[in-house]
This record gives structure tokens, C-alpha cells and sequence, in this order.
């Protein structure tokens, strides 16, 4: 019992410093990548945020831009007519939004909401590249008439609240702050000398 016993604890230990081993190379790789490569999209920062920042509305205007020719992929062989993409550019549209129950009783469950949805306006859209999100930049919250109809000692109610759901006003394509390691760089490192 006591050799299979030391034998698994063996086992996970040469386990748990192949794991340490993988951590630490896999650090200090990451760590030694070049920071002017976006990793995700295999371009320069430069460049990404160059798109980023631009009014690109056609083919073209990312062709300007870049100074090159778009050229139709290798094997490319439409079988109708193909219009150019046009971008679902960063804007407030309107969109439906189920009134929050919570907003009217948060106590009871036994209610109906009339309306149950609402229109608003929200931001949506794509950006140019995916370091920047499309997100709101002034917003308010608008308020709606809400009919609430409950049933009570054998006989229906109807009360009237009002309900304020956020709206946004305007959008921004804005940078997403970049990932920082859970750990300072000093953590990682390990010294060679064996003091």
C-alpha cells in the first residue's frame, strides 16, 4: 500500500512540474511576442488603428486608404451579380426590448404587463476592426406608460406605472482596453543564480 501510494504521489508531482514547465515557457514566450503584432488579426497596430479610425462606407474607400487594389480571390467565379458589402456602421437603431417585470413589482410574480415590449433606440453596428466595440456615448432613461392587470379576490385590477428603460442617444467606436497579465512581469521571471 505504502509503495503504490508513493508512487502516485510521484506520479503527481512529475505531473503538477510538467505543468509548471508548460506555464512558465508559455509566460515567458508571450511575454518576448513583439507588441506592435495584434496577434488576432495578423496586422501591425499601426494599421489596425488606421482602419479603426476611419470612415471606410465601400471597397473602395478601404482601397484608398491602404493604397492598394483589391484583388478577387484565387478560384473566384461569380454566378450572379454580387453588390459590394456596405457596413453595418456604428448607430443607434431601433430595437424591441421586453419591459423589466422587476421595474413594476419586484414582490409579485402574478401580474400581466401590457405593453410586455417596448421599441428603443440602441447602438449596434460593426467597427472597423474588432480592437474597437461599438458602444454608447450619451444615453437617458425614457419613460413608458405601463398597464399592470391583476387578479384579486375574484376580480381583475388595473393600475398604471411608469417604467424608465435606458436609450441611447449616441455611439462611438471605441478602443477595448487591452488584456493585462494577472500577474506583474516580476512573478514570471526567474532569477538564474543560486542564491
Amino acid at each position: 500500500m505504502d509503495l503504490l501510494q508513493k508512487t502516485t504521489e510521484s506520479n503527481m508531482k512529475s505531473q503538477l512540474l510538467v505543468f509548471l514547465s508548460l506555464f512558465c515557457f508559455w509566460t515567458v514566450i508571450s511575454e518576448q511576442m513583439p507588441k506592435s503584432i495584434n496577434t488576432e488579426e495578423g496586422l501591425p497596430e499601426d494599421v489596425l488603428r488606421m482602419i479603426a479610425q476611419a470612415d471606410i462606407r465601400s471597397i473602395n474607400d478601404l482601397e484608398d486608404l491602404l493604397g492598394i487594389e483589391a484583388k478577387d480571390s484565387p478560384g473566384f467565379k461569380p454566378m450572379y451579380k454580387i453588390e459590394y458589402s456596405k457596413p453595418a456602421g456604428c448607430k443607434t437603431r431601433i430595437v424591441t426590448v421586453e419591459v423589466p417585470r422587476y421595474k413594476v413589482d419586484p414582490t409579485s410574480v402574478g401580474f400581466l404587463l401590457w405593453p410586455s415590449c417596448v421599441e428603443i433606440k440602441r447602438c449596434s453596428g460593426c467597427c472597423n476592426t474588432k480592437t474597437y466595440q461599438c458602444i454608447p456615448v450619451h444615453a437617458y432613461y425614457k419613460p413608458f406608460q405601463i398597464a399592470k392587470v391583476t387578479y384579486r379576490y375574484g376580480r381583475n385590477e388595473l393600475t398604471i406605472h411608469t417604467v424608465s428603460i435606458r436609450e441611447h442617444v449616441s455611439c462611438n467606436c471605441t478602443e477595448l482596453a487591452r488584456h493585462q497579465p494577472r500577474f506583474p512581469p516580476k512573478y514570471y521571471r526567474q532569477t538564474t543564480d543560486n542564491n
